[in-house]
């Protein structure tokens, strides 16, 4: 799962699963880093499944078409559904 928004430096992750040693709950950690209850809970969720703080990388084939090009085609295919595929490659 690719991030939202920015990701967490190391530092803070490490602080992060520290001060959830020191039996603090996710709550307070959130509130003393000025953090999302949210994000300090997937942080321990990654660190407690993996061992490790860092995002692995996402598994499966990239997309080879990009957004703009997927909906051209939706479109062609919606505008005309007697249209073949071949010719709707042809066109895109």
């Amino acid at each position: 799962m690719a991030p939202h928004g920015k990701e967490l430096s190391e530092d803070l992750k490490k602080r992060i699963v520290a001060l959830h040693k020191d039996r603090l709950g996710y709550k307070k950690i959130a509130k003393t880093l000025k953090l999302s209850c949210s994000t300090v809970a997937k942080t321990i969720r990654r660190f407690n499944k993996t061992g490790s703080t860092q995002i692995r990388p996402c598994h499966g084939r990239p997309k080879k078409l990009s957004a703009r090009a997927q909906c051209h085609i939706q479109r062609l295919s919606l505008g005309n559904r007697c249209m073949s595929a071949a010719s709707i490659a042809a066109e895109a």
